[in-house]
């Protein structure tokens, strides 16, 4: 029945002006929880379909934003997609996804090419650091996922911080408390600003517990295969002979691999050698044993970030707004892999 259905249809059936049915489409102005689901009730009853391309032409609006991530092979940032894609504040709008590659030249040239073809962009910075994106002719109201920078609040980008400092420091309390004592780490080489938060958190741990830090515990791995990298520096681990009585991981990924690497080279999991990852990605549960990682809370990463980007591209200039900081917490999942079995 959608086709000749207009706005001013579904605001007859719903009994309300037309301005109000275009402003619960755009998650505009100021209505009662009662007429939204009025007018939702009338555009699904109706089969009401926007045509974005013949807004855009009078209105200059799209109803669609970017979705900038490094890559799409780490099941966190698929997981996070869909977070976005399925959150309640999405509804209404199209979410185009554009996967960088962890290239620093095709991270710039998606910035700036899709300015003029979305209403935002949710950006997850990679190769470019914030003196590279900053500057930027940012046109478009721009979440970033990440930490900001000192002096982004004179700016009119939004950022989501995450606790990846904070929880990679809840890991090692954890493992130190199991007392573990020489706890190795895996972690990225290059690239994600998030692994140098998360080598923060573990150096701030053990600190605080008065154990010295041991270069030849950190491995750094290339992100080209993370589960082959996980094998890989667990290998190394184990040949070149390094005395560790548990294993940090700077994501699941790399922990499953080195998990089988462990397990095939007869080191039992956790009574030899505690293992913890991060990100808490769907397969972490299923692994054997499961597995102990930190929860960045995906869904409220989500929320936020679709939040605070309607809330600047509802305004009708978006650089009038200074830049604002949402931060998230996480949870610590201890499960087997650390020697504290759970259900969860």
């Amino acid at each position: 029945m959608g086709h000749g259905v207009t706005m001013r249809t579904v605001a007859e059936r719903a009994e309300v002006s037309t301005k109000t049915v275009s402003n619960v489409i755009n998650g505009t102005g100021s209505y009662s929880p009662e007429t939204e689901q009025r007018v939702r009730a009338a555009i699904d009853e109706l089969g009401y379909r926007i045509n974005p391309f013949a807004r855009g032409l009078r209105s200059r609006r799209t109803d669609t934003i970017a979705l900038v991530l490094p890559n799409l092979r780490q099941p966190f940032y698929a997981e996070l997609a869909e977070q976005i894609m399925r959150a309640p504040q999405t509804q209404g709008l199209k979410v185009v996804l554009h996967s960088t590659h962890g290239d620093a030249r095709r991270e710039r040239a998606v910035l700036s090419a899709h300015q003029e073809l979305v209403d935002g962009l949710i950006y997850v910075p990679h190769a470019l650091g914030p003196e590279d994106y900053l500057s930027l002719p940012l046109t478009r109201p721009t979440v970033v996922l990440g930490e900001r920078p000192a002096g982004a609040a004179a700016l009119s980008l939004d950022y989501v911080e995450t606790a990846d400092e904070e929880g990679a420091r809840a890991v090692v309390d954890h493992l130190l408390s199991q007392k573990r004592n020489r706890i190795a780490v895996i972690g990225e080489r290059t690239g994600r600003r998030a692994g140098t938060r998360r080598l923060r958190g573990y150096r701030a741990a053990l600190a605080e517990a008065g154990v010295d830090y041991d270069d030849s515990l950190v491995i750094g791995v290339d992100e080209a295969d993370l589960s082959s990298s996980g094998v890989g520096a667990a290998t190394r681990l184990l040949r070149h002979r390094v005395r560790f009585d548990a294993l940090f991981c700077f994501n699941d990924v790399v922990a499953v691999g080195a998990l089988s690497v462990l397990t095939r080279s007869g080191v039992k999991v956790p009574h030899d050698v505690a293992l913890a990852g991060f990100d808490d990605i769907e397969a972490a549960r299923f692994a054997s044993p499961p597995l102990t990682t930190v929860d960045l809370r995906r869904e409220s990463i989500a929320r936020t970030a679709v939040t605070l980007l309607r809330s600047r591209m509802a305004l009708e200039d978006f650089r009038n707004l200074p830049g604002r900081s949402e931060s998230i917490g996480y949870d610590l999942r201890v499960r087997a892999s650390s020697g504290v079995p759970s259900s969860r």
